[in-house]
């Protein structure tokens, strides 16, 4: 997925609330585990580092770390 495509999605989940605009209360990165990633929806692997993000109400979104990177900042500049 290309790099407008991406940052578009994330504005569009945004708006529609199927990602949240709140920061992570933690964040890991490690090798994927095969899970799906919160934003391009392709599996993590483990050759791709992935970011997981522990949200206030307990849950988590994984990432993969460019995915992340531009969740971050779409979040941000949406408040």
């Amino acid at each position: 997925m290309e790099l407008d495509e991406l940052r578009s999605r994330t504005r569009d989940r945004l708006q529609r609330g199927e990602l949240p605009r709140d920061k992570c209360q933690v964040t890991w990165f490690g090798p994927g585990v095969g899970e799906p990633c919160a934003l391009c929806g392709r599996s993590i692997t483990r050759l791709e580092i992935e970011c997981e993000c522990e949200q206030a109400s307990g849950s988590a979104l994984r990432f993969h770390q460019g995915c992340f990177a531009i969740w971050d900042e779409e979040r941000q500049q949406s408040d």
